[in-house]
């Protein structure tokens, strides 16, 4: 279930959005569908094409800044963009976070897409993630 919301009361000349999740894998499934949503219209990406990634942090927060980041980087190093992320593995341990997930979309048509921001970077401007009684919210804003 996607769970997000742009904030257009925080950053104007960034993209700044909250997502929710009831736990923290949705949390950052919705995260990357908020971030892609910012790029381009989402909802015309077919999952022509497959990306693994893994990472690993420290922390809840840089763990999802990290995702985001790749989500980004996929985007500028190889014109691919995705509308399917499916978590394979997701671990929590005291201080040690990992998820392995697999990205599901295609290349970049600035026609069909219709392209909606260059997105640069996940900023650590007001960036965090806190829990809540209902679950995750993240709060981000995304360099344009």
């Amino acid at each position: 279930m996607e769970n997000y919301e742009f904030r257009s009361d925080v950053a104007t000349s960034d993209c700044a959005f909250y997502a929710y999740g009831k736990d923290l894998g949705e949390l950052i499934v919705n995260a990357c569908l908020a971030t892609t949503q910012a790029m381009v219209n989402r909802k015309k990406i077919e999952a022509k094409e497959e990306r693994s990634i893994r990472v690993e942090s420290d922390s809840i927060e840089n763990l999802l800044y990290l995702v985001l980041d790749e989500v980004i980087y996929l985007k500028d190093a190889e014109q691919l963009v995705f509308n399917d992320f499916v978590i394979s593995q997701l671990l929590e341990k005291a201080d040690q976070y990992s998820i392995s997930m697999t990205l599901k979309g295609e290349k970049i048509d600035r026609e069909k897409h219709e392209s909606h921001a260059d997105v640069k970077a996940v900023t650590y401007h007001q960036f965090g993630v806190e829990k809540t009684k209902e679950g995750y919210l993240a709060s981000v804003i995304l360099d344009i």
